[in-house]
């Protein structure tokens, strides 16, 4: 008999410590994604300035940095490169008192809301140094391998490749394009601000 009631704590205690484990996780991942809507008349590149200057800041103190407590924390930041629709925006971040570095994606576009409407939102995806700089040139590498492919047929042939959350869609449409899907959002990589944020990238670190 004890041993049965001993059992039955032990298979207690592991299925309550997975569901706060599972729930923590929840609460993680939708604190990482949340989204922020915006009024329906605002100017694009008023607010993808605002986002890329000001938000992006609240996130890395809140997301990245997290708690100061009575200290004070130095950190960098710097607008890399926008698209002309402001829908995908680069900014490289570097903190050296919690040895954090790497970039920001933020996201600007359409995404829908709890209720199930389209509005104007953006939402950040941070991805530290090495794993930025690796996506970076993997989607460069896509790109030239894939040229002659693309190029036979405008707006027709695709390639799709993956990291993680983040999915990229190559296609030619007045030159090469990358669609980025991520969180809700469809929003269009434009070849010279893809260039622009890795170039700056490696520069800015490399100072």
């Amino acid at each position: 008999m004890k041993k049965l009631l001993l059992a039955l704590l032990i298979c207690y205690g592991i299925t309550t410590n997975a569901q706060k484990n599972n729930a923590a996780l929840a609460i993680g991942v939708a604190a990482a994604t949340t989204l922020t809507f915006i009024a329906a008349n605002a100017a694009k590149k008023e607010t993808a300035k605002t986002i890329s200057q000001f938000r992006s800041k609240e996130f890395i103190i809140n997301k990245i940095i997290g708690d100061a407590g009575n200290k004070e924390v130095k950190f960098e930041t710097e607008s890399l490169a926008s698209d002309d629709s402001g829908g995908l925006i680069s900014i490289a971040f570097n903190c050296d008192e919690i040895n954090e570095r790497g970039l920001l994606l933020a996201f600007f576009g359409e995404n829908r809301d709890e209720n199930g409407y389209f509005g104007n939102a953006y939402a950040f995806r941070y991805l530290p140094l090495e794993e930025a700089k690796n996506v970076l040139e993997r989607l460069e590498k896509v790109r030239e391998n894939n040229s002659k492919y693309l190029s036979e047929s405008s707006n027709v042939n695709n390639v799709f490749v993956q990291h993680k959350d983040l999915k990229f869609v190559f296609y030619r449409e007045n030159g090469n394009q990358i669609r980025v899907f991520w969180n809700g959002f469809e929003v269009i990589w434009e070849q010279v601000a893809f260039d622009r944020t890795k170039r700056r990238l490696n520069k800015w670190f490399n100072k």
